[in-house]
C-alpha cells in the first residue's frame, strides 16, 4: 500500500507546479472519460499518490490520479505528473525519474495504477521524442536509480534484475500529453460539464439494472 502519511508534495512549494496540476486535473476532467480525479492537494490525495523507493526508505509521489470512464479503459486507475513549464527545462532528468518509478509502482504497488500519464506544456528531447517511453530508455531509467530499485548499481547486476514484462508494460501504460493555454479554452464549460455528467450517470444505471 501507499505510505500512510506522504511528505508535503514538493510541487506544493511552487505556484507554477499547483496551477499546472489544477489546471491538468480540470483538462482531464473537461474530456468527460474520468469518472473521478484527484490531486495531492486534496484532502484523500496523497495517501494515494505517494510511495516508497524499495531501497533506502525515501518517498516518491505522483500530482495527481483518477479513475476512466468508458471503453476501453472503464474502471481503470490512472496517476500522472503535471509539468507547467514554458520550455523543456530538466524534464528530461525527471522523466527519467518518472520511468523509474513507474517501475517501481508496477513491481510493488501493480493494483495501484493501470496508466501512467506524462503531463507537460513544453515538449522535451524532441529528437527522441518517438521514444521516450520505449523498452530502452525506460531501461536506462532504471539503471539511472538502480540504486533505490535494487539497493545494486553494477550494470550486469541490475539488467539480470530488470523484469521484462513490467517494462514492456510501462511501454503501453505511459501516455505523453502536451497541453497549451489556447487549447485548454477549447474544452467543455463547467455548467455542461455537470449536465452532461447526469445524463452519463443515468444512462449507467439504466444499463446496470435492464432499463
Amino acid at each position: 500500500m501507499p505510505i500512510d502519511k506522504p511528505p508535503a508534495p514538493g510541487e506544493q512549494k511552487h505556484k507554477a507546479g499547483e496551477d499546472g496540476t489544477r489546471r491538468a486535473k480540470l483538462w482531464l476532467d473537461s474530456t468527460m472519460r474520468v469518472r473521478h480525479s484527484y490531486t495531492n492537494m486534496d484532502d484523500n490525495g496523497p495517501s494515494k499518490l505517494a510511495f516508497t523507493w524499495p531501497y533506502g526508505g525515501e518517498p516518491y509521489s505522483y500530482d495527481l490520479g483518477g479513475v476512466f470512464r468508458g471503453a476501453p479503459f472503464n474502471n481503470q486507475t490512472f496517476v500522472a505528473e503535471s509539468k507547467n513549464y514554458t520550455d523543456s527545462g530538466d524534464q528530461g532528468t525527471h522523466f527519467d525519474k518518472f520511468l523509474a518509478q513507474t517501475y517501481c509502482t508496477l513491481d510493488n504497488y501493480s493494483r495501484m495504477a493501470d496508466h501512467f500519464m506524462w503531463i507537460t506544456w513544453s515538449p522535451f528531447r524532441i529528437k527522441t521524442w518517438s521514444k521516450l517511453a520505449s523498452a530502452e530508455k525506460i531501461r536506462e531509467a532504471i539503471h539511472v536509480h538502480a540504486k533505490k530499485i535494487f539497493d545494486v548499481t553494477e550494470p550486469e547486476k541490475v539488467d539480470a534484475l530488470i523484469d521484462p514484462e513490467i517494462v514492456d508494460y510501462i511501454t503501453d501504460s505511459i501516455w505523453m500529453i502536451v497541453l497549451s493555454p489556447k487549447q485548454e479554452q477549447l474544452v467543455i464549460s463547467g455548467e455542461d460539464r455537470s449536465e452532461l455528467a447526469k445524463i452519463m450517470l443515468l444512462r449507467e444505471f439504466n444499463e446496470q439494472n435492464g432499463g
